[in-house]
């Protein structure tokens, strides 16, 4: 499974359907052929991709 936001090969599955990039440290999801890419919180949690870098523009 390549990265969808890199192209990277780098990926490992961590759950039914999600994977997360060694490349870029994205976690992503597969469903009914769409992709939704997650950031990493510091705190451990998911936010949607661009979302932290709006949080921190506050």
């Amino acid at each position: 499974m390549n990265c969808p936001l890199c192209g990277g090969n780098s990926t490992g599955k961590v759950g039914n359907n999600q994977y997360y990039c060694w490349d870029c440290y994205v976690e992503f999801s597969v469903n009914h052929n769409k992709v939704t890419i997650y950031e990493l919180a510091d705190d451990g949690t998911l936010l949607p991709y661009g979302e932290n870098e709006a949080v921190k523009g506050r």
